[in-house]
């Protein structure tokens, strides 16, 4: 039982990095990098894509993970510590896929402004 624990401490520990590390990177990728991306459309008065300005509204929203790997921890039960890992894992896949996007589609805009 004790491995067992000592495993499923290690599980909560990585998804709390990666989760929170997602976030990080997230919150500079939306507050730093987009609004420099975007400033060459806004000065051509055209519209960023939707899902970008979408991004752009949300990417605080990326601090749920953390959040989210502790109450699963807490609150999972037998496997709580387990699926910690595996919802820290997935938030970090989620929100880095959907940051990586939003980026690249505001790249494209920009592209085709020229």
């Amino acid at each position: 039982m004790t491995a067992y624990r000592a495993v499923g401490a290690g599980a909560l520990v990585v998804g709390l990095a990666t989760s929170g590390v997602t976030a990080l990177l997230t919150t500079l990728m939306g507050a730093v990098i987009l609004p420099r991306l975007l400033a060459p459309l806004q000065a051509q008065s055209m519209a960023p894509p939707s899902f970008t300005t979408a991004f752009a509204a949300g990417y605080p929203v990326a601090w749920l993970g953390p959040l989210v790997v502790l109450l699963v921890w807490r609150f999972g039960g037998m496997h709580g510590r387990w699926l910690a890992g595996v919802v820290g894992l997935a938030s970090m896949l989620v929100a880095g896929s959907i940051a990586v996007v939003a980026m690249y589609l505001a790249v494209f805009a920009q592209a085709s402004a020229i």
